[in-house]
């Protein structure tokens, strides 16, 4: 396997790690938040010299690259469309998964575009659900409040943006980091067009199911990441598109037995189509 430039897992969690002391709200620890806001707010080199300041930059393993040139809009980065979400995943779609699943490698990516201009730092604050909800304004707000809870969810916000591990944990490249979240969602409907067209599979990973699938996908313990049963997920979903996230939690729990005694893995994906509907008439 290429060695792919990538920060050292143990390092980038570090970072966070003490950007997100036990002590949050302590006068050391705000300063610490305000320092790091004030390098973001500032722009690309103060940025840039924060991150090297820390030990960071050099801190990179691995030799070979990939050059990402696509030019973001903040509102683009924060919520890309599906055009600019295929973009990501061709950029990428050479590199395995062993990689495109590690925190530290998106980081490397991030910074990289930083230094070339493709996104600004104060993007990584962005919110956008409103006019005032710039990155710029974030930060901002953030910088002037004396509350320490909204100085914390800031810095939070960029280190999640920067698929940094420590404010939810190794997961945070699948749902709440913006370029991974775009990439996996097109990696998935690409590994499973045999079963069914890459549109269709797009259209049934929407924001309401996406969270679902991903929240389950890539762990020890998951029983839906066989092609078998998500194939049978989605072809169920593709006929029951108004089914509810709370209807789909109970289904996708009542297939972790039929996975342990019924072996459904080894079925086809048209077969767990059917249980899986029967499971979900059995719900109601």
């Amino acid at each position: 396997m290429s060695e792919y430039k990538r920060f050292d897992e143990k390092v980038w969690a570090s970072f966070g790690k003490k950007l997100l002391p036990k002590d949050k709200g302590s006068e050391r620890c705000l300063e610490e938040q305000r320092k790091f806001l004030a390098a973001c707010q500032s722009g690309k080199d103060d940025f840039l010299k924060y991150l090297e300041h820390k030990g960071l930059l050099d801190n990179a393993v691995g030799d070979d690259t990939v050059h990402f040139t696509y030019q973001f809009t903040e509102k683009e980065f924060i919520y890309p469309p599906d055009d600019t979400q295929k973009k990501i995943w061709e950029a990428f779609e050479i590199l395995p998964d062993e990689i495109t699943c590690k925190c530290g490698f998106w980081a490397y990516v991030i910074i990289e575009m930083v230094k070339s201009g493709q996104i600004r730092p104060f993007f990584l604050a962005s919110e956008l659900n409103g006019a005032d909800n710039t990155g710029s304004y974030m930060i901002d707000n953030a910088l002037k409040s004396s509350d320490a809870s909204k100085i914390d969810s800031c810095v939070r916000r960029i280190l999640r943006s920067m698929c940094n591990p420590e404010p939810r944990g190794k997961r945070i490249v699948f749902n709440d980091f913006h370029l991974g979240k775009a990439y996996w969602r097109w990696q998935w409907a690409d590994k499973m067009s045999s079963i069914m067209k890459r549109d269709l599979i797009l259209k049934v990973l929407n924001e309401k199911y996406y969270a679902e699938f991903s929240a389950r996908m890539h762990t020890g313990k998951t029983y839906i990441g066989s092609e078998n049963i998500f194939g049978g997920l989605l072809l169920f979903l593709e006929k029951n598109r108004k089914i509810g996230s709370p209807k789909l939690q109970q289904i996708i729990e009542r297939i972790k037995y039929l996975s342990v005694w019924k072996a459904i893995e080894a079925q086809t994906p048209k077969l767990n189509q059917k249980e899986i509907q029967e499971i979900a008439d059995s719900l109601g």
